[in-house]
């Protein structure tokens, strides 16, 4: 029984130590600069040893997807419970899905993504590990920090239409910043999410559509 816990531990570690590795290349040269041989390097194991786990460098990919995700969302968390309670509930959403999108560890996510669109098999694991898993776990935690708001599809709907607005954002970040434009747009979301936030304290529960039941 020692030896099973010793051997699932060794285990553990030595796939922990690939993850992190992998995800230090991918956000430092990109997927495509990010080999199996650099990630080995970085993580102090053996190629044996990734492939003792993982028979390509896609299959790392997909618990990669996860850890970045749960990433986000701890340190999405902990960024709500250090804002003030007193800051409008509008901008408290814009600033919380601001630094998600715009984190190092979504850059990583974003890399993945791009290059899913070209790579088949990777594409097949980023859809399974990481794109519905980030949209559960966003819904998840809006629902858990703003509960009044929960009871409306339509709150989630305008989250999820505004992420892809900060998804564009980010990208264009990643060549060249323009923090007037940035903020103009932050200032759209911050009215739009308004009127809707008022709309669900004056009409309650979004009866066409049922809870969570979002259509995307």
């Amino acid at each position: 029984m020692q030896t099973r816990r010793t051997q699932q531990s060794r285990r553990e570690s030595t796939i922990g130590k690939l993850v992190e590795a992998a995800i230090e290349c991918l956000l430092e040269f990109g997927y495509h600069g990010t080999s199996v041989q650099l990630i080995c390097s970085r993580a102090g194991v053996s190629q044996g040893a990734l492939f003792r786990h993982f028979a390509t460098k896609n299959e790392l990919m997909l618990p990669v997807g996860r850890k970045v995700v749960d990433d986000i969302f701890e340190a999405g968390l902990k960024l709500a419970a250090e804002m003030s309670s007193t800051m409008p509930e509008e901008e408290r959403i814009v600033a919380l899905m601001k630094a998600l999108v715009l984190s190092p560890r979504h850059i990583v996510l974003m890399e993945l993504l791009m290059a899913a669109r070209t790579t088949a098999d990777l594409r097949e694991i980023f859809l399974a590990s990481s794109s519905n898993y980030f949209r559960d776990r966003f819904v998840a935690m809006m629902a858990s920090l703003f509960p009044r708001y929960a009871i409306s599809t339509g709150f989630f709907a305008t989250l999820l239409t505004m992420m892809t607005t900060f998804h564009g954002m980010a990208l264009y970040r990643m060549l060249n910043e323009h923090p007037e434009g940035d903020k103009m747009r932050e200032q759209w979301l911050q009215t739009a999410l308004r009127s809707e936030l008022e709309r669900i304290r004056a009409e309650g529960a979004d009866s066409r559509n049922p809870l969570y039941q979002l259509p995307f």
